[in-house]
């Protein structure tokens, strides 16, 4: 056949990763691998086309995922491990990818493409996702949360940009490359080497950073120095206003699983329904707005058990049909 343009291949293959081709364009790729050369420099030997064919079918090359059960808390581990040799750029089967999070990379031979990033969602009510950088530094994600970096990460730098949801960073030491989190409304921590959490919902007032070893800087988009937060303490940063207030950290540490929520909008609380469980919430900002909740709730608490929760603490009416939360004030 004739050989697809590069750019338009890497487009096939791209959705071939994220498991969003159509089945023209399955084809289109089953039909450019079938071409590839039996003899010549293209593999090693049958055994390893045999095998990245399978792995392009199957949208995974070198990634282990491992799931963890810790009852409701349920983790799922990603190492990213680099393959054995160089391969030609063809071999596109050389795609590392997880199909279920949208994180991929794009092995080739030659300069990678300038600005390119790797990004990382975990699914809604999927548990807990950890992810280890390629500077061993690891990341535990909540259900929903995205994360992206640069593909050249600690080459240069080591930034990682929250879009959406929280993390929790252990951050390995380096002196010479400061580990720096941002987030979409401009706030910065940066540190050395240290354990904290980052919360940034899209769409919400509120950004969180919570200390849980070592300390962090934290700043604005105009470089103005927020605060220097240790162990126990954690800043809240509300978007709005552009106040910062300073408190003590939370005790809980979310990644098991349980919640806890302290004085947080029902904005909030909707976006925790929908991460952790995977439903929609349907609700009125208006009536909404004025309530603010505390709870505290077991990693193994039904979403219902939740909502009854709340029903009990504020009066609000709830019904749930077919995986969507419609939310009536008291």
């Amino acid at each position: 056949m004739k050989r697809p343009e590069e750019h338009i291949l890497q487009s096939l293959l791209e959705k071939h990763a994220l498991g969003i081709t159509t089945p023209e364009e399955r084809a289109v790729l089953e039909e450019w691998y079938a071409a590839f050369p039996e003899k010549g420099a293209v593999w090693q030997d049958a055994g390893e086309k045999a095998a990245v064919k399978s792995a392009l079918k199957a949208g995974i090359f070198d990634v282990i995922t491992e799931e963890k059960g810790t009852g409701a808390a349920e983790v799922t581990e990603l190492r990213v491990v680099k393959p054995p040799r160089s391969i030609y750029w063809q071999a596109a089967a050389a795609v590392l990818v997880l199909l279920a999070t949208g994180l991929f990379f794009l092995a080739r031979t030659g300069t990678e493409r300038p600005g390119g990033y790797a990004e990382v969602t975990a699914p809604a009510g999927k548990g807990v996702m950890k992810v280890q950088l390629p500077d061993q530094s690891v990341m535990w994600l909540e259900p929903g949360s995205k994360v992206r970096y640069r593909q050249d990460f600690g080459n240069a730098g080591r930034e990682v940009e929250l879009t959406d949801g929280m993390v929790y960073f252990s951050v390995l030491t380096e002196t010479e490359h400061p580990f720096i989190v941002s987030t979409t409304p401009g706030i910065q921590v940066r540190v050395l080497g240290t354990a904290f959490t980052v919360k940034a919902y899209s769409g919400l007032r509120d950004v969180q950073i919570a200390v849980e070893s070592g300390a962090v800087q934290v700043s604005d988009s105009s470089d103005k120095v927020l605060g220097i937060l240790k162990a126990g303490e954690q800043i809240v940063y509300e978007t709005e206003t552009h106040n910062t207030r300073k408190t003590a950290g939370p005790r809980e540490d979310w990644r098991n699983g349980n919640l806890l929520l302290n004085n947080v909008s029902f904005a909030e609380v909707a976006r925790i329904l929908e991460n952790r469980y995977g439903l929609e919430v349907e609700y009125d900002e208006t009536i909404m707005a004025p309530y603010r909740f505390n709870l505290h709730a077991g990693r193994q608490a039904t979403a219902e058990e939740v909502l009854e929760m709340l029903k009990d603490i504020s009066g609000l009416e709830y019904t749930i049909v077919n995986g969507k939360v419609i939310i009536k004030g008291q």
